[in-house]
């Protein structure tokens, strides 16, 4: 840039920042006046006087309203933004040719409508989030016009209301689409959120300038591996390090804002103070695009770009897809849009985890039916899960199935459950879909699913062979979110660890009654060796580290199953920055491998080892018990653990069985030995 250019350009910024000061101050001083002359002057009544406010019916299937956003006094604004009152106006508009407007995403939080906006003169009460919301969008603004979902949408309960949000919720995703700004609003902002988001800003500006070509590469690297090393550090003050402080706000969890970032054209993240594009977050979160020299030291430092990958991923495809890529270039599948956030995000309505994806589904080709409010969850549930398997012909979606209460409220017992949320996950609220591998295709010779539904859709039968019947299973490992990270708890407490110990024991008194385990040594063997060749993700030891791990294991137990008091001083050493070697009597072992054993293994938790009456060994889901039956499906990849009920079937969950899963039982048995099972 020549010195004479350099100028001209910094005026011409200085004159466009100027225009824009200009524009607000004016248009805040049109308000003043009209008001001090009696024009447009607010409407004071209230709910008493006025009544409350009445949605107008649409007048067409292509019409949505707009929120004419406004102070109702600026003489009474002091520029604190809780001194902000809200009015203005719902302007009925066609999807077709819609004015310039934001859209606003948001946690709905606390369903309580202890605040309002006059809305027309008439009052509509509104939750404490939605008012900090649109308190945020006005500052520095006269006006704005904005679609609110809980304001533009009525949201009564009569048929009429249930009809309209049937209506507008699949023309959501054109809303938010033709939005010139999709703008999200995580919180009003504290301390621990101001730390993370300058942080954010920083990471994102340093990767940036580390992966631009040219000679300033190597310095913003340095930059930025230190800062990583700042950001990253688990301290007292920051347990998780400083970008918890943003993604721990409730938004990152709620199952409707996918849909809202992933189909926005821009999107802009106001966080208190602060404002982050979406894309400067991401690379922010994201210590692997570098990437960061110390990214797997630990699971922490790939954990925060998890809070908006899936977002960032689908919200990349579908402009993709917009610029003519054909959508079958991305290997997507239905399954693959439903299953992964129903795993990590929740949802206040259970149903709203299919329907709030709904418009992501229909803009890449999927067919669901259309959000309907009326039909009890079981039928939403029921209806996603046939659509998934048209689209995928085939059964694939079992190995994603737990046993859950879904049973109570008569969803079949093929169809996930997904409600709830991995971040909740807890013995009072277990999973109800399961992280399980792709197993083998060979443990069913590499045939074809042969399945049909039956009694009007609402049974599945599935042809397959018996292997044998559960004789014995071991407790679970149920592990407890609200005591780690994921269920942001204030410190990490060790209840994983714990809980991992608890189920060691029963897990090694189903394998010693397998015939080959007499000698503690090669049972534990035993027990870890189907652990590792279980594990959802490839586990890999060497044969030293193996030995190794099952040396302390067997240690372990020694101690465990010693005096309590001896037990408990042992445990509170195990998660008390535990040194490499640690002795508890005639005992010695090493705390910290036998910890890295137990994070390569949390792919396991809410799963149990099991025995059948066989001899065969194998890794289930955590609600298996005596009796339930192990069976292999045609086309399947993994074993299946099923249980008789009433002449039918229940599916109760995929199993990892020992000795089968390279087709070694499938090429002893023969079409004599198919079957057809009924799932219910």
């Amino acid at each position: 840039m020549s010195p004479k250019t350099k100028p001209v350009m910094m005026r011409s910024s200085y004159r466009r920042i100027g225009r824009e000061i200009l524009d607000t101050v004016t248009a805040t001083l049109r308000e003043i006046v009209s008001e001090a002359r009696g024009h447009g002057s607010p409407n004071t009544s209230t709910e008493g006087d006025n009544g409350p406010f009445q949605y107008t019916p649409l007048t067409s299937a292509s019409s949505f309203r707009i929120l004419h956003l406004k102070h109702k006094s600026l003489l009474a604004y002091t520029g604190d933004d809780k001194d902000t009152q809200l009015c203005g106006s719902l302007i009925e508009a066609s999807i077709d040719h819609p004015p310039e407007y934001y859209a606003l995403s948001y946690t709905w939080g606390d369903p309580a409508l202890c605040e309002s906006i006059e809305i027309d003169g008439k009052r509509l009460a509104i939750t404490a989030s939605c008012a900090a919301a649109l308190r945020r969008m006005l500052r520095g603004k006269a006006r704005r016009y904005i679609w609110v979902d809980s304001i533009c949408i009525n949201q009564g309960s009569t048929p009429e209301a249930l009809k309209e949000r049937g209506m507008q919720v699949p023309m959501m995703g054109d809303i938010y689409q033709k939005a010139i700004q999709v703008n999200v609003h995580l919180s009003d902002g504290d301390t621990a959120s101001d730390v993370a988001c300058v942080a954010l800003k920083k990471l994102a500006t340093y990767s940036i300038g580390a992966l631009a070509p040219g000679p300033q590469q190597e310095f913003f690297r340095r930059k930025y591996d230190r800062l990583a090393d700042d950001v990253l550090a688990i301290t007292p003050e920051y347990p998780y390090g400083k970008l918890h402080g943003v993604f721990r706000l409730p938004w990152f969890r709620r199952i409707w804002v996918v849909q809202e970032v992933a189909l926005g054209r821009n999107v802009m993240f106001y966080c208190g103070k602060h404002l982050i594009h979406l894309k400067m977050l991401v690379a922010g979160a994201d210590f692997a695009r570098i990437p960061y020299s110390r990214l797997d030291s630990s699971v922490v430092n790939r954990h925060w770009i998890s809070y908006l990958e899936y977002h960032d991923w689908i919200n990349e495809l579908l402009r993709r897809k917009e610029q003519g890529e054909p959508p079958s270039n991305f290997g997507l599948t239905l399954a693959g849009v439903l299953m992964v956030p129903a795993l990590l995000f929740e949802a206040t309505r259970p149903e709203d985890k299919i329907h709030g994806l709904y418009n992501i589904c229909k803009r890449f080709g999927f067919e669901l039916p259309a959000p309907d409010y009326t039909k009890p969850v079981a039928a939403v549930y029921a209806e996603a899960t046939r659509a998934i398997i048209r689209d995928e012909q085939g059964l694939g979606i079992l190995s994603s199935v737990i046993e859950s209460p879904g049973w109570d409220w008569r969803l079949p017992s093929w169809a996930p459950n997904f409600s709830g949320c991995i971040r909740k996950w807890s013995p009072s609220s277990p999973p109800h879909i399961g992280l399980v591998g792709k197993g083998n295709r060979a443990v069913s010779g590499h045939t074809a699913w042969q399945y049909e539904f039956v009694l009007d859709g609402q049974a599945l039968s599935v042809k397959g062979r018996r292997l044998d019947i559960l004789g014995a299973s071991g407790l679970p490992w149920m592990t407890d979110a609200s005591t780690n990270m994921l269920g942001d708890s204030p410190v990490q407490t060790g209840q994983v660890i714990e809980s991992f110990i608890v189920c060691i024991g029963s897990w090694l008194d189903v394998v010693q009654g397998h015939g080959n385990c007499q000698d503690a040594l090669v049972t534990m063997t035993t027990l870890v060796q189907t652990l590792i060749d279980s594990s959802p993700k490839p586990v890999y030891l060497s044969t030293e580290d193996l030995e190794s791990v099952v040396r302390d294991l067997c240690t372990l137990m020694a101690i465990l199953r010693s005096d309590s008091e001896s037990r408990q001083a042992f445990l509170a050493g195990l998660q008390d920055s535990p040194p490499d070697n640690l002795r508890e009597g005639d005992y010695l072992l090493s705390p910290n491998k036998l910890l890295e054993f137990c994070g390569k293994m949390i792919v396991n938790h809410w799963r149990t080892v099991f025995r059948t009456v066989g001899g065969y060994l194998g890794l289930g889901a955590h609600t298996v018990r005596d009796g339930d039956i192990v069976v292999v499906f045609h086309g399947s990849s993994l074993p299946a653990v099923i249980r008789p009920c009433e002449g039918w079937f229940r599916y109760v969950g995929p199993a990892n069985v020992g000795g089968i899963m390279n087709g070694e039982f499938w090429s002893a048995t023969s079409a004599a030995d198919d079957e057809s099972f009924i799932l219910i």
